[in-house]
């Protein structure tokens, strides 16, 4: 079989040339179609209405870092909502009369004719509950409509929506997603094609591709204290696994987990940063997974039967190749016959699976080569591509008018998680790692056998990697459990509705208010429970501070925390729990007898509670705090105090006014201290009056009671 070459540079040029010019010739209403975002977990992707492409940023802040939350900031490169989901033909003739031998469609707005049938909707189980922090209402607007009667089984979010390209495909889409932590890293895409063109479809294939590139990861690797340039982690460098080719596989799945840089001394696998203890940022293994695939195309839906052969075509290619079917109105004959062949499986011999089924055509998987570069399959990747794209193609089919074609997957990641990344990394860099328990191969973990890590690698390097294997096993898992959701018509236990809560800082302690009166009306309302943390920083985790149980039904419930550090920025949630029956017969059985929490991130807790002293009594204790404050301090820099601008007044009497001096004595601020919480203490933002951050210089602090009683002290600010 002659082997199509992919990588001659004018070829690629001229192919994404193709692409941008198609893009700027998008009729206008391509640009109206609506968004929306899926954010129920902790896979947050957005969705375009008509199945196009568009830029999504989920991350406000550090929000939602501590919740390990992520996903695509980009639609294009990305399946997992149902975008680019592709599809090509043979002997088509086009809108304008013009007979194409290949045809090659992607997203529904790269030609005129596409149409939304039936507009988006987008639903959530519930609203934000009411959140009030320091007497001030924080609760955040809903981000979809609150509508469970539109869910698909116990989902915590569904869209969907119906288009029709210009093949006369009309595409129904249904995505969703589940909060609960045994389902809470995948969302879910059920696409049915009906073929209402009036005409048979020859040859026709459907194809999906992902690749992590794009991939946005809330925690902290875009925040402070910042990430040196020589332990960034290049994200594009990923191998690419298809476990489901092979006699004897269970699953269908498409792995994607980050490499090292060939090009680079020692091991960068799974971005250790070494100016922060080591810690991992790139443990993660993102998947997609095939739950069901069309064996025919069909008209009574009972007719439709899983073929677990589909795919009959992976491989693995950079995104620029990718791409070119965006253009097709104005590509080569050779960029449509590129890429309907790659989704026909011409290459897959270069080279192909050892093992495979007979009749599909796998590429050989990248990380079975016994090769430590990455890019050792050659056709397809690139060390200077933008990213890798793992596909997936489905057919032939020879489509009939009416007919229809089923196509259930599920996309996520997942990992050693935060905590096992910081642990790990921290004994990685002061080389005290030790070998994770009851790995299939003590050499390779649970990589390839022939898995080749790279030549310098030392063995505690060796190790690292052996312990980022282990997020292979935990991809298994996932993939089972959504399996087993779908193969139990999406009935898997949700997680019980979240509280709403009152936070106020006191002097004496934290006091937390919540009510939930739905979650205590379920039969296996399991009390509840409280968690905090201590700053910004995605190394410091929530923990467990409260628990109550089934018995703890109020109309308002109160607790106090006091095991509290004052001037601590801290930030709680108050979590319903729900125990899932032991005999549930939807439940997973991994999950059955198990308490799930409500989902964290119904209750966005994105501004902090400060903990104030108690009032002080006497004005000679009072203390401001940094003095001196020096901007080139490194933890005032590290920490970005300087963006937050603060002095703190500890010891405060419960009533007093500052009044804030030049040395020359120019009145810079007045701050009346009368806090509805009694506190000890308050942050200055350094601002003066007319809003202006205050100079270089040396200052006076006066303090005054409502008696006259009068005290002052000087501080030092440097700039």
């Amino acid at each position: 079989m002659q082997k199509i070459q992919f990588h001659t540079s004018k070829k690629v040029a001229a192919l994404v040339t193709g692409l941008m010019l198609a893009l700027l010739l998008l009729p206008p209403r391509a640009l109206l179609a609506q968004t929306g975002v899926i954010r129920a977990n902790r896979v947050w992707c957005g969705i375009v209405e008509n199945g196009g492409t568009g830029n999504f940023d989920y991350v406000s802040g550090w929000f939602p870092a501590d919740y390990n939350a992520m996903g695509p900031s980009l639609a294009d490169g990305s399946s997992m909502t149902g975008s680019n989901i592709i599809m090509a033909t043979t002997s088509w003739t086009d809108p304008d009369g013009v007979l194409i031998p290949k045809a090659v469609i992607r997203p529904v707005d790269v030609y005129p004719t596409w149409s939304v049938d039936i507009a988006m909707t987008n639903s959530i189980r519930w609203g934000y509950p009411r959140s009030v922090l320091n007497f001030d209402d924080i609760t955040t607007a809903d981000w979809a409509e609150v509508s469970p009667e539109k869910l698909v089984g116990t989902s915590a979010q569904t869209a969907e929506v119906t288009t029709t390209n210009s093949f006369g495909v009309q595409i129904h889409r249904k995505v969703f997603a589940w909060g609960q932590p045994f389902h809470d890293n995948y969302i879910v895409v059920d696409a049915e094609l009906t073929n209402n063109s009036g005409t048979t479809l020859n040859s026709f294939y459907v194809s999906i591709n992902e690749g992590p590139i794009y991939w946005r990861k809330a925690k902290g690797s875009q925040g402070t204290p910042s990430i040196p340039d020589q332990d960034e982690a290049e994200r594009d460098m990923t191998w690419h696994h298809y476990y489901g080719a092979r006699s004897g596989d269970s699953l269908r799945i498409f792995t994607m987990y980050h490499a090292d840089d060939p090009d680079q001394p020692g091991d960068q696998m799974g971005g250790p940063v070494t100016a922060q203890d080591g810690r991992l940022l790139e443990s993660d293994i993102a998947f997609y997974t095939i739950l069901h695939a069309s064996a025919a195309p069909y008209t009574d839906p009972a007719g439709d039967v899983d073929d677990f052969l589909q795919p009959r075509v992976t491989d693995v290619y950079n995104e620029a190749i990718m791409g070119v079917e965006a253009a097709w109105a104005g590509a080569s004959a050779l960029g449509r016959d590129l890429i309907y062949d790659l989704m026909a499986g011409a290459n897959f011999d270069n080279p192909p699976m050892i093992g495979q089924e007979p009749g599909t055509f796998h590429r050989g998987n990248s990380d079975e080569q016994g090769d430590p570069d990455y890019t050792a399959l050659g056709d397809g990747f690139s060390k200077t591509s933008i990213g890798h794209s793992s596909v997936s193609a489905f057919g032939p089919y020879t489509f009939g008018p009416g007919e229809s074609l089923h196509f259930v997957y599920a996309s996520g990641y997942t990992g050693i998680g935060i905590k096992q990344e910081k642990k790990i990394g921290e004994q990685w860099l002061d080389n005290t790692l030790t070998d994770a328990p009851n790995l299939p191969d003590a050499a390779t973990g649970y990589f390839p056998s022939n898995f080749a890590f790279p030549p310098d690698a030392t063995e505690i390097d060796k190790i690292k990697d052996r312990w980022i294997s282990t997020g292979i096993d935990s991809v298994h898992q996932a993939v089972s459990r959504a399996k087993w959701n779908f193969e139990h018509n999406w009935q898997v236990p949700g997680s019980p509705p979240p509280p709403a809560q009152e936070i106020t800082g006191f002097g004496d302690g934290v006091e937390i208010k919540w009510s939930d009166p739905a979650a205590e009306a379920l039969d296996g309302f399991a009390g509840y429970r409280i968690l905090n943390r201590i700053g910004r920083q995605d190394t410091t985790f929530f923990g467990v501070v409260h628990t109550t149980d089934p018995t703890d039904l109020a109309a308002e419930h109160t607790w106090k925390d006091t095991s509290i550090l004052f001037g601590a920025s801290y930030y709680y949630y108050v979590q319903a729990g729900y125990r899932i029956d032991s005999a549930d017969p939807n439940a997973h059985p991994d999950s059955r007898g198990q308490i799930i929490w409500s989902n964290r991130l119904w209750t966005p807790t994105t501004v902090d509670v400060q903990p104030p002293r108690s009032p002080g009594s006497a004005l000679d204790e009072i203390r401001i705090v940094p003095n001196p404050y020096n901007i080139r301090d490194p933890l005032i820099q590290a920490y970005s105090w300087d963006g937050d601008r603060g002095l703190i007044f500890f010891n405060l009497p419960a009533e007093v006014t500052i009044k804030i001096f030049t040395e020359s004595g120019n009145l810079v601020q007045i701050i009346e201290h009368k806090p509805l919480s009694q506190a000890g203490s308050l942050t200055w933002d350094m601002l003066s009056s007319s809003q202006q951050a205050i100079a270089s210089g040396v200052y006076i602090a006066v303090f005054e009671r409502p008696d006259g009683e009068l005290a002052y002290q000087k501080f030092l600010v440097v700039r």
